[in-house]
């Protein structure tokens, strides 16, 4: 992706701490449904918005992780985990809120991720799944801390991973044919955004197979 300068990289940033803080929000909100302390609010929020992002740096060598040297990462999951504290008994009627945020941030994370690992020389292959990592990981690491079967691999789960990884193939492919242009990368995140919520709306979800529970011996 071209450099980023001036007011588009104002915006992207605005677009990426959207993006840190909802996620942080689900993750707290997790914390708060399994009766967390304090400590597991903050932990599960923190998890959840950089868990992606420092899985996909340590994965393509860019170390020390973005999260621990971008200090604004860390405050803006810190602060989201202090309004879900504060405000959990409100924070519920926000779901369709959260659910935007949450699409835009999985939007601006899978490119991001993308364009990340191509500029450290990862080839296209590789980078789609940096980018989608970048955008799932943090669920998956925040679903099993707070020990349940991470809601990308749910049957009855809406499409998630599917855009995240449609998302992070067109941003690299856009990349290595030399049209990453900022614009068009930009243009990649947004529909990410949009199924992303479209899927949540019309009850998108992929096909799986209808089993029952297998007993377990001598159960």
């Amino acid at each position: 992706m071209d450099a980023l300068t001036g007011p588009v990289l104002v915006v992207w940033l605005s677009f990426h701490a959207v993006g840190v803080l909802a996620f942080a929000i689900s993750g707290a909100l997790l914390a708060v449904e399994k009766r967390m302390d304090l400590v597991g609010i903050a932990g599960l929020a923190v998890v959840t918005a950089t868990g992606g992002g420092m899985a996909r740096d340590v994965l393509i060598g860019a170390t020390p992780v973005a999260a621990l040297t971008d200090w604004w990462m860390l405050a803006v999951a810190l602060g989201g985990a202090a309004v879900v504290f504060l405000l959990h008994r409100w924070m519920r009627r926000l779901d369709k809120a959260v659910l935007v945020f949450d699409a835009i941030g999985l939007g601006v994370f899978v490119v991001a991720g993308a364009s990340k690992a191509m500029q450290l020389g990862v080839g296209p292959v590789g980078a789609a799944f940096a980018g989608m990592l970048t955008g799932i990981g943090g669920g998956v690491l925040r679903d099993a801390l707070a020990n349940d079967i991470p809601a990308v691999f749910r049957r009855d789960s809406r499409l998630y991973l599917l855009p995240a990884l449609l998302g992070s193939s067109a941003a690299a492919a856009a990349i290595a044919l030399g049209a990453g242009h900022w614009l068009l990368i930009m243009g990649i995140a947004a529909l990410v955004t949009t199924l992303r919520i479209a899927s949540e709306l019309l009850g998108w979800r992929l096909p799986s197979v209808r089993t029952e529970a297998i007993p377990t011996v001598g159960g």
